[in-house]
């Protein structure tokens, strides 16, 4: 008996979709989970235990499929390293022939070649989100351990790291037909006083839809504690998020890196169906920071955007001469210091 099938969303009804091809991820960053797997406990305490895989081609078929009737963004990404999946440029050939969403994907560039560059423009790309961190070597090699290759594919020793995610950035972005790309930095201990540095080093490389975006660091559903972790009210039902894991489990929540909130699974059900059926209704009333679930339990900031800072080059947009990033502040490694948000900003 086949999977029931969704019905076709308007556009102002369309969900954002972020579609896991694998949990697994080659780096080790002490903002994130994956720092914390197996048996060891997470800094905030919700767990991370998830058994790690591939998307299979069944259920990424079926996926994109149900997707092409619900979702008006899908993000390739959710948990772990899009490019370690072996079938990685034949499911971008399949997202290639897509027509009612926008595709975009947020990687760590560690394992990204010309090749892989390449692939994003030939399947028009619409969106990069590439997470960097760091702009020199010793904090590169502090906040985002883990092996990275060169524009070639070859691994590139410890010293070297920086330089090679840097050279693979210059290159990108002096394509000429580079999709509107995101420069991310995210905000916290383990990499003050690169804040001003990573601004200056981008912007001025930035063509006219490129954006550094210096990103105010998240707990991940209560799993990771850091001075820069702010509190923030739950805002994951007014987003229309929809998480669909390597297994095809689906999650309401893009913090929920364990699937504690599944309610239900692609190759069952169907992405309308599940979003709208018992168990998220049920969800629904249940959910935000503090409830008494796993993780909103632990979870304090769900997604606070109230701290993002946005930076564009002023070659292209005069007005943004005058917008300068703050000093960093000295951010030591107590426990989060939590405080009402302000209004968020979408990233």
């Amino acid at each position: 008996m086949s999977a029931p099938v969704s019905p076709i969303y308007p556009q102002e009804q369309r969900l954002r979709v972020d579609l896991e091809l694998t949990n697994a991820c080659n780096f080790k960053c002490p903002i994130c989970p994956q720092a914390f797997t197996g048996d060891r406990v997470t800094e905030a305490g919700a767990p991370y235990n998830r058994r790690t895989g591939m998307m299979s081609p069944e259920v990424f078929e079926r996926s994109v499929e149900e997707c092409e009737r619900v979702a008006g963004w899908v993000e390739l990404g959710f948990f772990g390293e899009q490019t370690l999946h072996r079938r990685y440029f034949d499911y971008l050939d399949r997202l290639g022939r897509r027509e009612s969403f926008a595709l975009e994907l947020n990687t760590n560039l560690s394992l990204v070649t010309r090749e892989t560059l390449a692939k994003w423009i030939e399947v028009r790309l619409d969106l990069a989100r590439l997470s960097v961190d760091a702009v020199t070597p010793e904090v590169f090699n502090r906040a985002r351990p883990g092996q990275v290759r060169d524009l070639d594919g070859n691994i590139v020793d410890e010293a070297d790291r920086m330089d090679a995610i840097n050279e693979k950035i210059d290159y990108w972005l002096g394509l000429a037909d580079h999709c509107p790309t995101r420069l991310v930095f995210v905000k916290s201990s383990h990499n003050t006083g690169e804040r001003l540095p990573f601004v200056e080093r981008w912007r001025p490389r930035l063509g006219p839809e490129d954006v550094v975006l210096l990103k105010q660091m998240l707990s991940y559903g209560g799993k990771m504690a850091d001075p820069a972790v702010r509190a923030h009210a739950c805002n994951i039902w007014n987003e229309r998020y929809l998480m669909i894991d390597w297994r095809g489990d689906l999650s309401p929540c893009n913090l929920d890196t364990n699937m504690d909130l599944a309610i239900g699974n692609v190759m069952r059900d169907s992405l309308h169906g599940a979003y709208r059926g018992a168990i998220a209704n049920h969800l629904r009333s249940r959910t935000g920071c503090g409830k008494d679930l796993t993780p909103c339990r632990t979870c304090v900031d769900a997604n606070n955007w109230s701290e993002n800072e946005f930076y564009k080059n002023a070659a292209h947009h005069p007005e943004e001469a005058l917008n300068q990033p703050p000093a960093d502040a000295e951010v030591g490694h107590e426990s989060p210091t939590m405080t009402p948000a302000t209004a968020a900003q979408p990233l």
